[in-house]
């Protein structure tokens, strides 16, 4: 499953900047001078179920002894606390002066419960306090019965003794907290009263640093009320269930969490793995089931990250430090845009600003991205002219067509997909000097069917807004299903394929349920077919990929840049809003636009959305010259 292996690749290459602010009030609990501290953290080991814990135990613990951490942590799921499994909290209690334990649901396996617990583990009490150094550790149990919504299988529960311990301990707490939990209390897999406990946590959130768990087996940041919560994925496996049960991960997986007090900043150590041969979730068609957990936190890895402040304007890309590479060794890049222009406005000149026409100010746009591919949607007559002011070669249907390919390198295949619109498709293969092909499809899907600014009527319920995307499933699985694709997909390894364009529809990766426990994206759960049909196929959602935690700083919104000012009126195009005082479109929407890529030589290095003009930082419209965002991607390619 190559979508998979890249995703991870990834964070092995790079480091995924979470613009989460810490709580205001952390530097002013202890002076600069204080010493970052450093845990070296292991979640879901499961020894006695997963074949190969002990080995992974092992790895984990010569890990830690080489970086000298201060305390070693424990998620839960660790070993069955019988004598029969003795040895594994034997070698972890051995390995550090100072550890910390947190019971997990499969801790009470086999009759088993918390008294096995204290036993084998040397605790006293499921949930506890913990000093580290300056910040304190409140340790949660998330296993208690008596609830409500309770429907069989294991307890996930924190009971209103526990609460009130806890509302106590953050109330008098004289340092900066860190919450640990078995169970999340936030996004995947949270205990039943989730939200309860989140607004407890919410009222003291100035106080509150992190929370993480385990249990999910996934690899999640979230961010709910002004509460950061972090889900460290499995040492051993993802759950699949079925015949396969187990997807492996080829190495262990477990981080180092550097609490840096002085400048408000928490490290996560990327650590990265692969699936076990045959043992992606993909094999077994997991992503295909109803309530399947999204692609993008089902991952063999750990992704790594920093979560600093953004009001302190830090330049976070320069976390870890990046060292000078001699050019012969530093990988090949290359920059992919998709951009829907609304051509016929770069045509009018009603859009001229400051004697530059919206066109103008498109090909500054395109020029300061330095793109070198453009899938451009709604070109309708600009083609020549921007080919020829960026002195890329293009090809476009016709003079007047609605799709256009632009490149920095020469474009060749370029026959039209027999039995598809050209309107919809087109397609193009670029040579790079390198001599490396990539082949280039540029789509556009209906705006017909359910259109997207009914995201945001709350009468339309998730399911009813779904079947409106079916007209644009239909189209892309006949162009996904057509020879010339099927053709290129099956080559993809030595020739990569992009897919980009205006889809018209948004991702199913951006509408879960930790999206709607984040209260993002209108809370909705939408399982898009579109977007499930790309990644059915392969494809990596690059954005996504680049920008894995969906955060308010990583919406990605594409449509509409135009904003609350501006309304669309037939025959006038947008018009200041004084003219309309109830506008449709106000921005912002959604992420409709996107960039799909197969093929193990592509790499995400990083995604962003592009939506201001360089003379206008604080609005998109009109100074940037088009309903839609652009989507800029670069790729590193290997050989």
């Amino acid at each position: 499953m190559q979508n998979q292996t890249r995703r991870t690749a990834l964070k092995i290459l790079g480091t995924s900047c979470a613009a989460i602010s810490l709580p205001s009030t952390v530097t002013a609990f202890h002076p600069k001078s204080v010493k970052p501290i450093r845990l070296g953290v292991i979640a879901d080991l499961h020894g006695g179920l997963a074949s190969d814990a002990e080995s992974r135990l092992d790895q984990f613990l010569n890990s830690m002894a080489e970086q000298k951490v201060d305390a070693l942590v424990q998620l839960g799921d660790f070993a069955y606390p019988n004598k029969k499994h003795q040895r594994f909290s034997d070698k972890f209690n051995a390995a550090h002066e100072n550890t910390i334990h947190v019971i997990g649901n499969h801790e009470f396996d086999f009759g088993l419960g918390r008294d096995d617990c204290f036993k084998a583990w040397g605790i006293e009490s499921a949930y506890y306090q913990r000093d580290v150094g300056e910040i304190r550790i409140l340790v949660l149990d998330g296993n208690e019965k008596n609830s409500p919504t309770y429907a069989g299988g294991y307890h996930s529960y924190i009971g209103k003794q526990q609460q009130a311990w806890l509302a106590q301990q953050l109330e008098q707490t004289d340092r900066p907290v860190l919450i640990l939990s078995h169970q999340p209390l936030a996004g995947q897999s949270a205990i039943n009263n989730a939200v309860e406990i989140q607004q407890l946590l919410t009222k003291y959130r100035s106080k509150i640093l992190l929370c993480i768990n385990g249990h999910a087996h996934v690899d999640s940041l979230l961010q709910v009320d002004g509460v950061t919560y972090l889900h460290i994925n499995s040492a051993s496996y993802y759950w699949v269930g079925g015949k396969k049960r187990m997807a492996y991960y080829q190495d262990p997986l477990y981080t180092t969490l550097t609490i840096d007090l002085a400048n408000a900043v928490i490290h996560i150590a990327g650590k990265p793995s692969d699936w076990k041969q045959g043992d992606s979730p993909t094999t077994v068609n997991f992503f295909e089931r109803e309530n399947a957990a999204s692609e993008s936190i089902v991952i063999p890895a750990i992704r790594d990250r920093k979560i600093a402040p953004a009001a302190t304007g830090q330049n976070i890309k320069t976390w870890p430090p990046v060292f000078d590479t001699p050019e012969s060794d530093k990988p090949t890049t290359l920059k992919v845009m998709t951009w829907n222009i609304w051509g016929r406005l770069n045509q009018d000149p009603r859009y001229t600003i400051n004697n530059k026409t919206a066109r103008e100010r498109t090909i500054e746009i395109i020029k300061a991205s330095e793109a070198d591919i453009i899938a451009m949607i709604e070109t309708y007559g600009s083609a020549a002219e921007i080919a020829e002011s960026l002195g890329f070669f293009h090809y476009t249907p016709s003079a007047d067509a609605n799709l256009c390919i632009f490149s920095r390198y020469p474009l060749t295949d370029i026959e039209p997909l027999k039995g598809l619109s050209s309107f919809s498709f087109i397609a193009a293969t670029a040579t790079l000097p390198s001599g490396q092909k990539i082949r280039i499809y540029d789509i556009w899907l209906t705006s017909g069917g359910r259109h997207i600014v009914e995201i945001k009527d709350e009468e339309i319920s998730d399911q009813d807004f779904c079947a409106g995307d079916d007209i644009r499933f239909d189209m892309l699985q006949k162009f996904l299903d057509h020879e010339d694709v099927q053709r290129h997909l099956a080559n993809s390894q030595k020739v990569p394929v992009i897919v980009a364009g205006d889809f018209n529809c948004v991702s199913h990766l951006d509408y879960t349920a930790a999206t709607r426990d984040s209260k993002l994206n209108q809370s909705r759960i939408l399982p898009i077919k579109a977007s499930k049909a790309m990644h059915k196929f392969g494809f990596t959602d690059t954005f996504r990929d680049g920008n894995p935690d969906i955060l308010n700083t990583t919406l990605g919104y594409t449509w509409t840049t135009v904003g609350p000012d501006y309304t669309y009126i037939s025959d006038k195009g947008f018009v200041p809003v004084k003219e309309n005082p109830e506008p449709e479109y106000r921005n912002p929407y959604t992420r409709i636009d996107f960039i799909y890529s197969i093929g193990s030589r592509l790499k995400t290095n990083n995604s962003r959305v592009i939506s201001h003009h360089s003379s206008e930082t604080k609005r998109s419209f009109p100074e940037f010259p088009s309903d839609h965002a652009a989507v800029l991607t670069e790729f590193d390619l290997s050989d």
